[in-house]
């Protein structure tokens, strides 16, 4: 080729890299490739300080870059469990996103569905996971000692410079898992799910009982579990209020919130056709295989102010909530259901078709119905896991998708799906009705597990997940992904749109 035409190439190949690399660092802050996933059966969750520090838990395996005064530095766990086996890693980043502190935590069995962790009014950090292990630390002063059946929860807490301040089990002697944590009103909340008859609850609890009058076959021992709520001292040393919350079948939380009076609120999805609802519930009665709720309860655990069903003849699941005000709440969710209750002025009124739309809907208490709801998705299956109200009071959502025609804006910054399922972010007006940006996020091979999302005030979003993607768009890596599932982290700047 002559050497001209080869040298005008190159040049073309540098502005268009040039003008590549410039768009995305207008959009996204930093991209991150944190731990190796091993297939531990873990998600990734993260929290923010109020020095703009990054928190990030999940599930790893050999591998992990660990910092000279991590808490433990070697791996631990199980390694012959494809599924399941793994320990958990904690790491802190700087708002640059650079390393400052990184650690295993776990024991020689099985650490896993590490869904959440929370941070205190000091920023000292909480992180909650399940586990089989037998020997994991304990203080001394824990509430409970040692692990009591198939699985417990296991929670432990740092100060924000990362020493070890405290940590305890919690559960009973069948299976306890699912562990989300929340920090509120210097008390620290656990949500999880139960299979034990002795899970411990307090005297006034609103259900003292596992509902357990109508278990499943063998074949779908899955299909059980009430959810739990206890509230714990921040020193990990005491119950102040826990319950049972259930029907006969499975019934699991998927978000939390808390209004302007401290009222806890509730939603998710439930198989039981005795999951309690209120008598003036808006939807009194389950009409799909599965139906997302919505349910508030008081700080004590000792009495359901409200509570009803949300869906329509098929499968329904309420992923995130958020609480404008004591009447209102905004819940966003995936739907099965063509006949999900979407209203008239919808900005989509038709399901799509596929095997799964999101969806969003705005609850009023004191109207007792939905006054405004639509489908969000293309053609094939769409989930929305997160929506959070922004500085300029609109609304950020987060999902991920495998429909090539889901709704993107001009602006997008990737206007295609790259993958098999991918991150999609929107950002909705006000009223809900409209899109004013929405995008793709993620690489030729994208499989987007469960997005963590965590919306910052200034107009930052900071999404955690696992992802099978060897060229994800990342600027900084503490490890290198391969084939299986890799820990990554994006910030991604929503400022001017």
């Amino acid at each position: 080729m002559d050497v001209k035409i080869m040298k005008k190439l190159f040049l073309v190949s540098l502005l268009f890299v040039g003008i590549t690399l410039n768009v995305f660092a207008q959009k996204i802050d930093y991209s991150v490739y944190l731990a190796p996933g091993g297939g531990v059966h873990s998600s990734v969750s993260s929290v923010v300080d109020k020095n703009g520090c990054i928190f990030v838990a999940g599930g790893t395996r050999e591998g992990l870059k660990v910092t000279y005064d991590a808490f433990q530095k070697n791996y631990k766990g199980c390694t012959n469990d494809d599924v399941t086996g793994g320990d958990i890693f904690l790491m802190k980043l700087s708002p640059k996103g650079e390393l400052i502190y990184s650690t295993y935590i776990g024991g020689i069995g099985s650490e896993f569905y590490c869904l959440q962790i929370a941070l205190d009014d000091y920023d000292n950090v909480y992180v909650g996971f399940t586990t089989d292990s037998k020997d994991l630390p304990v203080s001394n002063k824990a509430y409970q000692k040692s692990n009591k059946g198939d699985n417990d929860h296991y929670i432990i807490k740092f100060t924000n410079d990362c020493r070890y301040i405290a940590s305890t089990y919690l559960g009973g002697s069948g299976s306890d898992h699912w562990t989300r944590l929340a920090v509120y009103n210097n008390t620290l909340y656990l949500f999880g799910k139960s299979k034990s008859q002795d899970f411990p609850v307090t005297k006034k609890a609103l259900q003292k009982k596992y509902d357990n009058s109508s278990p499943p076959d063998t074949s779908k021992s899955w299909l059980s579990g009430d959810i739990t709520i206890t509230s714990l001292s921040l020193n990990l040393d005491k119950i102040l209020y826990s319950t049972y919350l259930g029907g006969k079948s499975l019934d699991y939380v998927q978000s939390y919130s808390f209004d302007v009076n401290g009222k806890i609120i509730l939603t998710g999805g439930t198989y039981s056709s005795n999951f309690p609802v209120t008598e003036n519930a808006y939807k009194n009665s389950l009409t799909g295989e599965t139906d997302g709720f919505l349910t508030i309860l008081n700080q004590k655990l000792s009495k359901v102010y409200y509570s009803t069903f949300i869906g329509g003849d098929s499968t329904d699941q309420v992923n995130s909530v958020i609480v404008q005000n004591a009447k209102n709440f905004i819940l966003a969710g995936e739907t099965k259901s063509p006949d999900f209750p979407v209203s008239s002025d919808a900005l989509n009124g038709k399901y799509s078709g596929g095997k799964s739309d999101g969806f969003i809907l705005k609850f009023n208490l004191k109207l007792n119905s939905p006054v405004y709801s639509s489908f969000i998705g293309g053609t094939k299956s769409d989930y929305l896991y997160y929506i959070a109200e922004t500085d300029r009071k609109n609304y950020i959502l987060v999902g991920s998708s495998v429909s090539k025609d889901f709704p993107v804006t001009k602006d997008a910054l990737y206007q295609s799906i790259d993958g098999g399922r991918d991150l999609v972010i929107l950002i909705m007006n006000k009223t809900l009705k409209n899109i004013e940006y929405s995008t793709f996020g993620g690489g030729s091979k994208q499989i987007m597990m469960t997005p963590s999302s965590n919306y910052i005030k200034g107009g930052n979003l900071l999404i955690s997940s696992t992802c099978i993607s060897p060229d994800f768009p990342v600027t900084l890596k503490y490890t290198e992904p391969d084939s299986t599932w890799t820990n990554c982290l994006w910030k991604f700047d929503l400022n001017g749109k």
